[in-house]
């Protein structure tokens, strides 16, 4: 069976949701040519991206908290129908600054899901006494990607008869779908009893968040991989790949089929996973994928079809995702309940803090040195990473975990 009993019961909605909204999420696809469509440079672009993840830097931790203190599903929702709204109003808004301004509040609503999503979904998990947690993560990320296989055809053809400027709208109904099945889902959340006022529960939430990852070895260490890490994918990402294509002579409407090209590799990614991943080995699977990734960005030297490009994207695509799914199990092994949320939206300020300067920097390169080298240079925050990973040493975690609790 696909599914363990009782799975679907306490699930469903999750897995409603990772089917349904990604239909209408092909936006990334088509970001950049409608940005540079506009009359913005690839640095303006970077800009923009910039300016969300340092507003959500400066709102992860107390958002964070919030949900530990409120409920991940209040905190879930309200980012869905934020984002949902920030989206929609790109359709309207062309004028640059103003367009800074709508990705400034794109960050901050962001913030209300990132670590609350799956502190929300492993507690009501764990809550059940089910073993579904690693079966959750590989199945979600599998129908995800399925849907966005069908995403980038829905896209392609959306983009041709109606134009560049419907990627706002159907990123808002994404949204507004992912809304809509959340406020049917089940939540296991015990709101706890205090005296201390709002502000100062959150503020001590967010410091005991900090000072937990800070003191443990493993999660430190993590934290520092996953910035360089996070910096690799700016530099890889699509503010420099789609450039590089566009260069290799790609037509407009392809980006849509190449869109779901990717999604199918990551229906694959997780699959692939699931099979070779063994328990407690996710360490030396992470940096094998990181490794592989690393060959496969310095073989770009050699692409000079549209091709030979493809393959080497999807190849990277595929050791990615890969590496994502046994992350995140990876991550929340050392992660006790009651931080779960407070310490997901800790990795992402991380992530924030690196991406403030990866991606102004990585479409100040693209503009500068070229697509091509800007996703080569990715290869020296990978080889950093693969290092970290490879001097994590997790002998005495379960005693440090226990001390922590």
């Amino acid at each position: 069976m696909i599914f363990k009993r009782g799975e679907l019961k306490l699930l469903w909605p999750f897995y409603l949701d990772a089917a349904i909204s990604p239909l209408f999420f092909f936006m990334p696809a088509f970001m950049v040519l409608y940005f540079n469509g506009i009359g913005l440079s690839l640095f303006q672009i970077g800009i923009l991206m910039g300016v969300a993840n340092l507003t959500s830097l400066l709102f992860e931790i107390p958002t964070g908290a919030i949900a530990d203190i409120y409920g991940r599903k209040f905190s879930v929702l309200l980012s869905y129908f934020l984002q949902g709204l920030v989206f929609l109003s790109l359709f309207f808004i062309t004028d640059y600054y103003f367009i800074i301004g709508v990705y400034a509040l794109l960050g901050i609503a962001s913030t209300f899901s990132s670590g609350a999503k799956e502190a929300w979904t492993i507690d009501l998990i764990r809550a059940s006494r089910k073993d579904f947690q690693k079966g959750y993560f590989v199945k979600s990320q599998t129908i995800d990607s399925i849907g966005l296989i069908l995403s980038g055809v829905i896209g392609a053809y959306a983009v041709k008869f109606f134009g560049l400027s419907i990627i706002w709208i159907a990123t808002f109904l994404s949204f507004f779908v992912a809304f809509t099945i959340g406020l049917f889902a089940q939540e296991h959340f015990i709101k706890r009893k205090t005296a201390d006022s709002s502000i100062k529960r959150i503020t001590k939430q967010g410091l005991e968040s900090i000072r937990y990852s800070k003191n443990h070895a493993v999660l430190f260490s993590f934290l520092i991989a996953s910035a360089f890490l996070i910096l690799a994918s700016n530099l890889q990402g699509q503010i420099a790949w789609l450039p590089f294509f566009q260069e290799l002579g790609m037509p407009e409407y392809a980006f849509g089929y190449l869109w779901s090209a990717i999604a199918a590799i990551g229906v694959i990614a997780p699959l692939l996973t699931s099979r070779i991943l063994k328990n407690s080995k996710e360490r030396t699977f992470i940096l094998t994928s990181i490794i592989l990734l690393l060959l496969v960005t310095l073989i770009l030297f050699f692409a000079h079809t549209i091709a030979f490009a493809i393959i080497l994207l999807l190849a990277s695509t595929l050791f990615w995702g890969m590496r994502f799914t046994a992350e995140r199990i990876y991550f929340h092994r050392f992660i006790p309940n009651k931080l779960r949320a407070s310490i997901g939206s800790l990795e992402s300020m991380v992530l924030s803090i690196t991406a403030i300067v990866g991606v102004p920097l990585a479409g100040w390169l693209a503009d500068n040195i070229g697509p091509r080298y800007t996703i080569i240079s990715s290869g020296i925050a990978l080889l950093i990473a693969a290092i970290v990973y490879y001097r994590i040493k997790e002998s005495g975690k379960l005693s440090t975990i226990k001390r922590n609790l």
